[in-house]
């Protein structure tokens, strides 16, 4: 939480956060994420404007072989804060003189998690050509039965 009441017209405070966001089941991201983030929140009159940079490391599954991958993500956050009253489309609301950026974070965070992560651009994926020496998982035992291999 920033207490904004001390920032002048046309000041701006320096941000430099670590925030920790939750990833809920469905993304192919494993656990959460520790975002630093350094930008500048600004008082513009009318809003006020963060402008930073986020950045984390995740692991994610391989969309083809489901193997965790790490990632590291890099990303640009812009966002308006409005009182609550004056609020209105993507500009994030707040009152009583004090701004939570979690938010602005917590969106830009899930807007950059890529859709689709693959290992390396050779992955043979879980559906690959057995050959004599490699194991199999025995989870797909039974539904080698209707391949050949």
């Amino acid at each position: 939480m920033i207490d904004i009441r001390k920032i002048k017209l046309g000041e701006s405070i320096v941000i430099d956060e670590t925030i920790a966001v939750r990833i809920p089941p469905g993304f192919g991201v494993f656990d959460g994420a520790t975002i630093a983030v350094v930008g500048r929140l600004t008082n513009t009159g009318t809003v006020f404007a963060l402008e930073g940079q986020g950045q984390c490391r995740i692991l994610a599954d391989c969309a083809l072989c489901l193997e965790p991958v790490p990632l590291e993500l890099s990303f640009h956050i812009g966002e308006n804060f409005v009182e609550a009253e004056a609020a209105c489309g993507d500009d994030i609301s707040f009152s009583d003189g004090v701004i939570d950026i979690f938010p602005a974070i917590e969106r830009n965070f899930f807007v950059n998690i890529p859709m689709k992560v693959i290992c390396s651009y050779d992955c043979a994926g879980l559906w690959h050509k057995l050959d004599s020496e490699e194991e199999v998982n025995p989870q797909f035992q039974q539904l080698l039965q209707f391949f050949d291999t």
